[in-house]
């Protein structure tokens, strides 16, 4: 404050002065109030909150922490934090000293007993501020019944999977390129997931039905008798009537199962359906399973190269394929980018 010897100037600036100096500096009544309402603010909050150093030791606690740890706050405060709460081995080294995460996986450890928790994390410089909350009864179900689920889900691919290769050595190696091939246009074709599971089913179980051809029609060497051509003939019917039975199959299963054969000109069987009333899935089914045979050695023929193969999938696109199903089959599942103006002129859009 300036020197006066004016003692009605110094008197108004001693007031000046003590003015904003209370501005600055609340009174202790003020400041009790200010924090009566922040501890009120933060113990309405339904979540435990916590403060971390960056060392990962509790420096303050806060909200429901007791109600939801079991953990009195004095007992907390300097404890390190990873003590209490597990999280899971992916999360670590860093833990929840990393800037900032969410984890409805970690496990809290106190006196009531391990249980799962929802933990919230951010970092602020050297501190990490964040919150946890119980999962209830409802919220753990769901949890642990996705995860099952999941699994279950996963088991059910592989039988099926399974199902589909297991007529013998050669036939399994067919249904596996051919699940590749059909899988991989399906994805071309941006399906859901669940549309491009059908498309994989599908193809595992298309050749289902020849389980029930007699071994020495379906594995005779050389050429069928007209007989045994009509015998062979039967297998989509048969494969349809074996996949029907699976009710979790979804609907596009059974359907590539029974019309893999149609022709896109309606000369196929068992149906004759002809163009988009072939079902989509039984579509590609048919584009995977004989550009495989194609390329595969055969008992009556040696593999062709995938130039003759595909040269001959072009050739029947509008007649035995979909035309546009050969267009992208063709440009991104074989990669034959070389062929795109040729494809072009020849199924313009």
């Amino acid at each position: 404050m300036p020197y006066s010897e004016d003692p009605t100037m110094q008197l108004s600036l001693q007031k000046a002065s003590l003015q904003k100096l209370s501005e600055v500096v609340p009174c202790p009544a003020q400041e009790q109030d200010d924090l009566t309402e922040q501890d009120l603010l933060l113990a309405a909050q339904p979540t435990a909150l916590f403060l971390l150093d960056d060392a990962g030791r509790i420096r303050r606690v806060a909200g429901a922490w007791e109600e939801v740890t079991g953990v009195h706050p004095e007992d907390a405060v300097g404890t390190p934090m990873a003590s209490l709460l597990r999280l899971p081995n992916t999360r670590y080294p860093e833990g929840l000293l990393t800037q900032e995460g969410s984890c409805d996986e970690a496990m809290l450890r106190s006196q009531l007993g391990p249980r799962r928790v929802r933990v919230v994390w951010s970092r602020s410089g050297r501190y990490v501020a964040g919150h946890l909350e119980r999962l209830d009864v409802s919220a753990r179900s769901t949890y642990d019944a996705d995860q099952a689920l999941l699994q279950l889900t996963g088991e059910l691919d592989e039988a099926v999977y399974c199902l589909g290769m297991s007529l013998d050595s050669w036939q399994s190696s067919h249904v596996e390129r051919m699940v590749g091939l059909a899988t991989r246009l399906a994805e071309a074709l941006t399906f859901t997931p669940e549309q491009v599971k059908a498309v994989r089913w599908g193809a595992a179980l298309h050749d289902v039905g020849k389980s029930r051809v007699p071994p020495e029609i379906l594995w005779k060497n050389g050429p069928l008798t007209s007989d045994e051509f009509e015998v062979m003939l039967h297998h989509p019917v048969w494969g349809q009537d074996i996949v029907e039975k699976m009710s979790f199959l979804p609907a596009d299963v059974p359907a590539a199962v029974l019309h893999h054969h149609e022709r896109y000109d309606g000369n196929g069987y068992p149906s004759g359906l002809a163009g988009e009333n072939i079902p989509l899935t039984a579509r590609i089914v048919a584009i995977a399973d004989v550009f495989d045979a194609l390329t595969s050695v055969r008992s009556y023929k040696p593999a062709w190269s995938y130039q003759a193969a595909t040269e001959h999938m072009i050739a029947g696109a509008g007649t035995q394929f979909d035309p546009w199903l050969v267009r992208v089959f063709v440009l991104d599942v074989l990669g034959f980018q070389h062929l795109k103006s040729r494809l072009d002129s020849l199924f313009p859009d």
